[in-house]
């Protein structure tokens, strides 16, 4: 499921180990008893204020990184809104189509050509905000990657979303030039189909260009995973782990895919770093997703939300290129030129729209929350869970009301531990 930037919570769990008094034999024996006692004791006192310490210092990390990453998001928001205008508004786009027209007449060619352009210099100008997001990984120390891995990622990404937006674009502007008032609905429809193909491709097309995925070798772990699966009553086709690590040091799984290509997928920092117990939980939140129909409701919301979008483009697009026609340079929304115009129209929209997407995710997040507590019976790994993410993703417990609002799609972890404490079987 599509997702974006979050801060969790902190904490590291203390453990105290028992000390027994023994009876000493002699005097000399139980002086060197009490000793002993007292030099443990001591040394597990210093051990509890030395995590405490690293507790209060993560959190603060976790406070900072929260806040570079929310001011990193909203600049880039507004950053997207500058470049879109500048683009349509100084007759950029207008210029662009007319080069590429100066190589080709035809329709299709005119429109690929132009969609790969206009995505390079997207990429161009959008540079040093992608590169101050890595950057900003290695300042907290959560990234594994080099600066020429990164690159090479950042490139391949371009490579792939040029081939899904050629696709997507070639038929907008088809839908616009073969019916102009009813395009938004014949292009509704086909995101919905596009979608679906997407996601069930995905884990064997898209997801293997960025990652090695390895089927979980045979142990105790896919036991009780496999065994899970039974239980819940779930079919997937595989339980896979990825490495993750040679990218971040965070921890992540999920559960991706639809139909035959549905399976299971940890990374590979998750199976280092967690114990039978908390990927249980971890895994049984996953199958919640799919038990529940989370990814089909997902994409059923996501493309209400992109027809109200497209509806309206189709009202606001012709009167945007009426008004401002003789600086555009567009003669109307089948030019292809106008794609600016309807990222940015869209840009807005989502900025207007910002808090729905987060709020329906959070929904389901707690659902499949319910679901792993019904499932494993475990509070404590569940609990313990929540502490080892938050941990190793560097995330805050508490964060703004007004953040968690507008950009949380999953509930804060202070918020899911309390609901863990709280639930009754």
């Amino acid at each position: 499921m599509p997702r974006i930037l979050s801060l969790v919570l902190l904490a590291l769990m203390l453990s105290v180990v028992p000390i027994q008094m023994v009876a000493a034999q002699d005097q000399a024996e139980g002086e060197l008893q009490v000793t002993a006692s007292a030099d443990s004791s001591e040394e597990t006192s210093a051990q509890m204020l030395q995590s405490q310490a690293e507790k209060e210092k993560r959190l603060e990390e976790a406070i900072k990184y929260q806040r570079a990453k929310n001011t990193l998001y909203f600049a880039d928001q507004g950053y997207s809104i500058l470049f879109l205008a500048l683009f349509l508004f100084l007759g950029i786009s207008a210029f662009l189509r007319r080069q590429v027209e100066k190589i080709t007449k035809k329709r299709f060619w005119v429109v690929a050509f132009y969609t790969i352009l206009f995505l390079i210099i997207a990429f161009i100008v959008g540079f040093p905000s992608s590169y101050y997001g890595f950057s900003l990984e290695h300042k907290f120390g959560l990234s594994n990657q080099t600066f020429s891995g990164w690159f090479g990622e950042q490139l391949l990404a371009l490579a792939v979303m040029a081939i899904i937006a050629l696709i997507a674009v070639e038929g907008i502007y088809l839908a616009l030039k073969k019916a102009p008032r009813t395009w938004w609905i014949y292009v509704s429809v086909v995101f919905i189909i596009f979608t679906i193909v997407l996601v069930n491709l995905a884990p064997i097309l898209i997801m293997p260009l960025f990652n090695v995925y390895t089927p979980l070798p045979e142990g105790e772990l896919r036991d009780r995973l496999v065994k899970l699966s039974a239980k819940a009553d779930v079919e997937v086709g595989d339980i896979f782990t990825m490495d993750m690590s040679k990218q971040t040091k965070k921890a992540n799984a999920m559960f991706t895919g639809l139909g035959n290509t549905k399976r299971i997928v940890l990374g590979d920092n998750m199976v280092d770093e967690f114990t039978a117990d908390e990927i249980e939980v971890v895994i049984a939140h996953e199958m919640g997703h799919n038990l529940l129909r989370h990814i089909w409701q997902g994409i059923l919301f996501s493309a209400v939300l992109a027809a109200i979008g497209f509806f309206i483009i189709h009202l606001t697009g012709p009167r945007v290129i009426t008004r401002f026609k003789s600086r555009l340079k567009i003669e109307n929304m089948a030019d292809v030129a106008s794609l600016p115009l309807i990222l940015l129209i869209f840009s807005i929209y989502s900025i207007i729209t910002m808090p729905i997407g987060p709020a329906f995710s959070r929904h389901m997040e707690r659902q499949a929350d319910k679901f792993a507590l019904d499932m494993t019976q475990n509070k404590e790994a569940f609990i313990s869970t929540m502490n080892e993410l938050a941990y190793m993703n560097l995330s805050d417990p508490n964060p703004s009301p007004v953040m968690e609002f507008l950009l949380y799609d999953h509930p804060p972890i202070s918020k899911r531990i309390k609901f863990a404490q709280e639930y009754r079987f």
